[in-house]
């Protein structure tokens, strides 16, 4: 006991000594680097009487002169670099990089000069005279030279030289090739610009009107900033005119649909903070004495500041559990005055433990960061969804492909509703309405609403929980019938599917009506994204149909293109059941008021130690670890820009052959050979509410089918898709129903079916002796 009271004096009078930070000892050092400097300076200007520099001013030249040689011209510069890194606020491992870059570039310069300014008997003379690479030239010189020989110790110390630089300032050749190809591909670009222009003028002669002459200038200044590849197509299309006024943005093309013009990134708000941890090494020695205070022994390893918290890892002595530290964090969080610590133990793949502590200030997320992030530029897939940032700072990407579908959770103000905005703008800016179509279900009618009016919308904004139970059989019902295309076109899923489209393939189908096989061409179908901005009110007032038809679109829907993310601030096992929970293998825990919330969101504790505002657990499919990411921050004002800029483009019509499986109350017929329908649409929507909520509800427009049955005597999908203008669901719904009234026979193979009642919707006569004609016809 009295050693123990003994040490926690000695640690008391520790703590009220004055602790220098390591940003004053950094500001320290890096003033007197400048300063020696300025003195070496006027040593040298002292040499050359310009100027009086002192005693000391003449021994820093005369001590550079023997130590540097020539060098010592260059060694302020040096000094002033050294300083200048010293005062960035980054790791340990920065400052020693950066620092062992800037000497090993200089010791290269120095040797060298040394070794090819003087021959082998003359190099220490010359080190003596404080000429040539002084001595410090001279002994690598020598080395490299005995090693290698005079041409082979040149060419290591030319190593030398470009390594320390490539580390010193971040360098990279590769990059410097790259760039050089680019400028020379730019000139080669340019040229052929001017030389298509001139075959413009051949073809269609320019008038020499001042006004004219005007527009050809601002044509050619934008044919010459115009990339390679807008180039190449409309050198294809011979549709560019000899004169034509400059847009505002430069347009970016979608892969799919070469008319689509994806948002600009300059729609969003961009500015890039910096978080700052306060003093790094100062909690560094709080949270090792802490430990030590409870018999645990901690060897410090590096410290990581990312956006939100500050990482630092320790690596714990041998024979102590972890369970010791991770219990420890409310005392860790009362010794840092902290709001919360979390402890990851281990760091994923690292013998590590981790201590998260809450930066000083945080730094905003935006977008438009990550949007132009190589991830970003070089992805492979149209669904990638930009998450935030982790810890160490690195930019993070998932695919929703490989997810495939996302539950996040989280309490009110966590961020949630932020998060499935950041989703629904990665998704816009990387697809055309032709290549994603979308059903946003928001209860809350608040949050998505914004995005009314879009062309990626299959219908509005879903408001009313009747309409969102419609929905969802709908894309039951648009899964089972992907899934027969498929099966038609030989293909195991949708990518597969639409390179067959790409590449022009056909599938044959069996008319219903004559029996007869047919021969289609096979039309790219797109991804389906359904989002639910809260899924707890909809489990709450339709539990069962909501949870039957989440997992059986969980279990199947991936392989056809159709995928999920689910929202809920509610985290209980009423609403994320265990059923939903073991399809969606992908969630994202945003900070939830208990340790049970975040064990039923994550199966792990963690997300009750978040900090809100975007910060957030990212548990993927793929890993079984856990990651701590700052959320993108997405304000309503970027959204309308956004959502602006896409509803006030011209979405051409697309021709669809799915539009067959999608109920679209309004659409054009096409009609071809083998009676079926092809349908085209700009901007249609699909009405959830006309669709029956259960199976025994009778459909709005079964009298006009029942109609229209009798009055054509024959009775077909087909026939009720041209007649009423419905999509292929709803019609094949129609004739179940007839057929269950006994209006209409069972399908028989390719026979058509028979009418079994009577045409009580006969056409009337004009003339009652024309009627009464057809009446003995009828008798007899």
């Amino acid at each position: 006991m009295g050693r123990q009271k003994k040490h926690n004096q000695e640690i008391e009078e520790n703590e009220r000594i004055p602790v220098i930070s390591g940003d004053i000892k950094r500001s320290i050092v890096a003033i007197t680097l400048f300063v020696l400097a300025v003195l070496f300076i006027l040593g040298f200007l002292s040499e050359a009487k310009i100027v009086d520099a002192g005693i000391l001013g003449k021994f820093l030249n005369s001590a550079a002169s023997w130590i540097f040689g020539v060098g010592k011209y260059v060694s302020p510069f040096v000094l002033i670099v050294a300083g200048i890194i010293l005062l960035f606020r980054k790791e340990t491992l920065f400052y020693v990089s950066k620092l062992l870059g800037v000497f090993t570039a200089f010791i290269g310069l120095l040797g060298l000069i040394h070794i090819l300014s003087y021959d082998v008997d003359k190099l220490l003379q010359a080190a003596q005279d404080g000429t040539g690479g002084g001595f410090l030239g001279y002994i690598f010189a020598f080395i490299f030279l005995k090693l290698a020989g005079k041409i082979g110790g040149s060419v290591i110390l030319i190593a030398l030289l470009l390594i320390g630089i490539i580390v010193a300032f971040n360098f990279s050749i590769v990059k410097l090739i790259d760039k050089f190809i680019h400028k020379k591909s730019d000139e080669n670009s340019e040229k052929e610009n001017e030389e298509y222009i001139a075959d413009e003028r051949e073809e269609e002669p320019i008038p020499e009107s001042k006004e004219e002459k005007e527009k050809k200038t601002e044509f050619v200044e934008e044919i010459n900033n115009e990339s390679e590849e807008e180039m190449r197509m409309k050198k294809i299309l011979k549709k560019a005119a000899a004169w034509m006024p400059s847009g505002k943005n430069k347009k970016i093309i979608s892969d799919q649909n070469i008319d689509w013009e994806l948002p600009p990134i300059d729609l969003l708000d961009n500015t890039i903070e910096k978080a700052q941890g306060g003093d790094v090494d100062k909690n560094a020695k709080i949270i090792q004495d802490t430990l030590r205070n409870f018999g645990i022994e901690v060897e410090l390893g590096e410290i990581k500041t990312g956006p939100t918290v500050t990482q630092y890892s320790f690596r714990p002595a041998v024979g102590v559990k972890l369970s010791r530290i991770t219990a420890l964090s409310n005392d860790l969080a009362l010794r840092l005055a902290a709001r919360q610590v979390r402890i990851e133990a281990p760091i994923p793949g690292r013998s590590l433990v981790g201590v998260e502590v809450p930066n000083k200030k945080t730094a905003l997320i935006r977008l438009p960061e990550l949007l132009q992030a190589l991830e970003f530029e070089n992805r492979k897939s149209n669904l990638l969804l930009a998450l935030g940032k982790d810890v160490s700072g690195n930019y993070i990407f998932s695919d929703l492909k490989k997810m495939p579908h996302l539950l996040i959770a989280g309490s009110t103000g966590s961020g949630k509703s932020v998060c499935i905005n950041t989703i629904i703008l990665s998704l816009l800016y990387q697809n055309s309405p032709q290549d994603l179509k979308l059903i946003l279900i928001d209860p809350k009618r608040v949050e998505l609403t914004p995005y009314n009016g879009i062309p990626h919308l299959l219908s509005d904004v879903i408001v009313e929980n009747g309409k969102v139970i419609n929905a969802l059989k709908w894309s039951i019902g648009q899964m089972e019938q992907r899934y027969k295309l498929m099966q038609d076109a030989g293909a195991k899923d949708i990518m597969s599917f639409n390179e067959k489209a790409a590449k022009g393939g056909t599938l044959n189908r069996i008319n219903n009506e004559t029996g007869e096989i047919v021969e289609e061409k096979i039309e790219k179908i797109p991804y389906i994204v359904i989002i639910i901005d809260e899924l707890a009110d909809l489990m709450a007032s339709h539990g069962k149909e909501v949870e039957g038809a989440v997992i059986r679109l969980a279990q199947m829907a991936r392989a056809v293109g159709i995928h999920l993310i689910l929202s809920t601030q509610k985290p209980i096992v009423t609403v994320i059941t265990s059923l939903i929970k073991s399809n969606i293998p992908t969630r994202i825990a945003f900070r939830v008021p208990a340790l049970m919330d975040s064990r039923t969101i994550l199966d792990a504790s963690g997300a009750e130690k978040l900090l809100g505002n975007g910060d957030m657990l990212f548990s993927a499919a793929e890993s079984v670890d856990l990651r701590r990411i700052q959320g993108v921050f997405i304000s309503e004002e970027e959204v309308k820009r956004v959502v602006k800029f896409i509803k006030n483009q011209k979405f051409e019509k697309i021709e669809d052959n799915i539009d067959n499986e999608i109920n679209i109350e309004e659409h054009k017929e096409l009609g071809n050979n083998n009676g079926e329908v092809n349908t085209v649409y700009d901007r249609d929507k699909i009405d959830f509410s006309s669709i029956p909520e259960n199976d025994g509800m009778e459909d709005q427009r079964y009298e006009e089918a029942k109609g229209i049955v009798l009055q054509a005597k024959k009775a077909s999908s087909s026939l009720l898709q041209r007649r009423m203008k419905i999509g292929y669901s709803r019609a094949a719904r129609l004739i179940d129903i007839l057929e269950e009234r006994g209006i209409i026979g069972p399908a028989d193979g390719a026979k058509p079916r028979e009418i079994l009642l009577g045409n009580e919707n006969q056409t009337s006569y004009e003339s009652s002796m024309e009627d009464q004609i057809v009446r003995d016809k009828w008798q007899m």
